[in-house]
């Protein structure tokens, strides 16, 4: 098939944008990269620091070379950079979340629509080896029905306290953070959420706005139940020392992030800190119901990135489908689904109340 080479931008040239700026210079379908930040100075020392082209928006936008504009900025700029980009007519892939609000949300889906354009939302685990395995094993069959997730994900805060991070409030890092795996959890399931109830302890981190601990639980349209631990808090505090392994240092000091995917066959366990992925088969006995462990499989310190949050491989991917002219592999209509999901529980949290899915707005 015979593919196009286009140019494209990166909008945000933080940490999450040099991984954009990263995957743009692995991909064969790539000539220039350009790189905007609001800030003039910064958009030229960062676009020197990284070798790519500063422009500014304007520009970025009128340039018909540019075909591809990957939004990697502070989550508040999603909606006015995706929907711009999109008039201009570029092919948008931006980070999660899509919006501060599911009708801002919603008038992008119908945008998108409406201009018959490409938009994906970062969701880098649907393209993760660990959690591609995981759902190959469940596709496949071979743990049965799925009938109960848990996750558990105990880490440490990591941003400073004036990073933009650390001003969200109420229930900002479900959306910011633990969207993700409320995402895999309805991958997984192959279901959606029907009622969810969350609830936070008082915090421990002081000087944030946010609730630093959720305790999330969903039962799906199809019976099945998810439950989320999380904690911002709990594991020892990483201040940039140099580990020759840092995953193997944190695997015993309280950084956990794990899922039990359990089904009426047998069971799949994905856990990051010990580089494993394991199944398990039940078997009636006819006495009694055995459960036995029947597959490992592990990787390695090099395959981290890969394996765990493979955002590089995702765009990458992403930039693969724009230049044979494919639509999203994760639709913004999905995507959305997820930002429901996340507005559910945060709306619990404040409210108290088992939160039933259909009584949120849908962007249909």
């Amino acid at each position: 098939m015979s593919t196009e080479k286009f140019d494209v931008a990166v909008l945000g040239l933080g940490g999450m944008g040099s991984t954009h700026v990263g995957a743009a210079k692995q991909s064969p379908h790539v000539n220039r990269i350009y790189g905007y930040e609001p800030d003039p100075e910064r958009r030229k020392q960062r676009a020197e620091e990284l070798g790519i082209i500063p422009a500014d928006l304007p520009e970025i936008l009128a340039n018909p070379e540019i075909k591809f504009v990957s939004i990697a900025s502070s989550n508040n700029t999603h909606i006015e950079l995706a929907e711009a980009a999109l008039r201009a007519g570029k092919k948008v892939m931006c980070e999660k979340p899509m919006g501060d609000t599911l009708e801002e949300a919603t008038k992008l889906i119908k945008l998108n629509q409406e201009l018959n354009g490409f938009l994906q939302i970062g969701f880098e685990l649907h393209y993760s080896t660990l959690y591609m395995k995981a759902k190959e094993w469940i596709d496949q069959g071979i743990i049965g029905d799925v009938v109960n997730i848990q996750t558990r994900y105990l880490c440490t805060v990591h941003h400073a306290k004036g990073s933009w991070r650390s001003k969200g409030k109420g229930s900002f890092l479900i959306g910011e953070k633990l969207s993700h795996y409320l995402d895999a959890q309805r991958w997984f399931m192959g279901s959606e959420p029907d009622t969810v109830f969350s609830v936070s302890s008082p915090r421990v981190l002081p000087y944030v706005e946010y609730h630093d601990n959720h305790n999330i639980t969903t039962r799906f349209k199809n019976g099945g139940v998810g439950v989320l631990i999380f904690t911002a808090y709990t594991a020892e505090s990483y201040h940039g020392e140099q580990y020759p392994d840092l995953l193997a240092k944190q695997q015993d000091d309280g950084h956990v992030l794990q899922y039990l995917i359990i089904g009426t066959k047998g069971m799949i366990e994905t856990d990051v800190f010990r580089r494993r992925l394991r199944r398990w088969t039940f078997t009636d006995t006819g006495e009694r119901l055995d459960s036995a462990r029947a597959e490992e499989i592990n990787y390695t310190m090099a395959e981290d990135n890969a394996w765990i949050h493979n955002t590089a491989g995702q765009n990458i991917r992403i930039l693969e489908l724009v230049a044979n002219g494919k639509a999203p592999e994760v639709p913004p209509e999905d995507a959305y689904q997820t930002m429901r999901f996340c507005f559910a529980a945060g709306e619990s949290e404040a409210t108290g109340k088992i939160i039933r899915m259909d009584d949120l707005p849908d962007w249909r």
